[in-house]
């Protein structure tokens, strides 16, 4: 870990002797870390089925848009249904006397399902970009590098060489082996972070007399908004246009 607090990047070697990939030091510790891991593969494998469909069906809504315009549509849904997540959590403090209660004890679900919702969109934009996400190992470093934010964004820049647009190097190019070091790292990362801000979030949405509502609503925009400058870092600007003769 850097003094800064993001996951140490340098000094390490992977078994080909490469440097730049995280220290591998086994899984996230504590059942609190294996929940959120199984989680986390849990949505990589439930929501990798839909992309192609999410896509299509924006696609098919919208004849003649974009792909530009499919980014900008997948973003405003993301953040749309984070929103309601986070507000629905806090809507149940206000209910007398058990309110604050079921808010916390509900905060485990609300959780999971933004998480759901960012594996979803991350793999939606690069459906867009055409690129690959069908190897698990290429998916989840995709995932984590964009959903950890920053610190995931650092250790992606240092392990593919690119300072942005680094999403086609880890979907195409980085060996296995290398991506297997790397998401070790990523994975434990996550879980800190992770735990962290869903609590600091449940808490809030267990405020009553409604303020768990806004808090709830605007904390998940404002986690989903820095996944989202994530994805812009990770895969750059969506292509021009569709592939050529390819229809929805």
């Amino acid at each position: 870990m850097t003094k800064d607090g993001q996951p140490q990047a340098i000094d390490t070697v992977d078994k080909q002797g490469r440097a730049g990939v995280p220290a591998e030091d086994g899984a996230p510790r504590g059942m609190g870390g294996w929940v959120l891991r199984s989680g986390v593969e849990r949505a990589l494998r439930g929501q990798h089925p839909l992309v192609a469909a999410h896509v299509a069906a924006v696609r098919r809504k919208h004849p003649g848009i974009t792909p530009a315009e499919v980014v900008g549509r997948l973003s405003s849904q993301y953040q749309a249904a984070v929103a309601v997540t986070g507000g629905v959590g806090g809507a149940i403090a206000i209910i007398p006397a058990l309110g604050t209660v079921a808010s916390l004890a509900t905060a485990g679900a609300e959780a999971f399902a933004a998480l759901d919702a960012a594996v979803l969109y991350t793999l939606a934009v690069a459906e867009v970009h055409a690129l690959p996400t069908e190897d698990p190992e290429r998916r989840r470093a995709l995932v984590l590098g964009v959903v950890v934010g920053a610190g995931g964004q650092a250790v992606l820049r240092k392990v593919t060489g690119r300072t942005r647009n680094w999403a086609e190097e880890v979907t195409e190019h980085l060996s296995l082996p290398r991506l297997g070091l790397l998401n070790n790292g990523l994975a434990r990362w996550f879980v800190k972070r992770y735990i962290v801000r869903q609590g600091v979030l449940a808490l809030g949405r267990a405020l009553p007399l409604g303020i768990g509502v806004v808090i709830g609503a605007v904390g998940n925009v404002v986690t989903a908004r820095a996944v989202v400058r994530s994805a812009e870092v990770a895969f750059g600007p969506p292509p021009a246009a569709w592939p050529a003769g390819e229809t929805r």
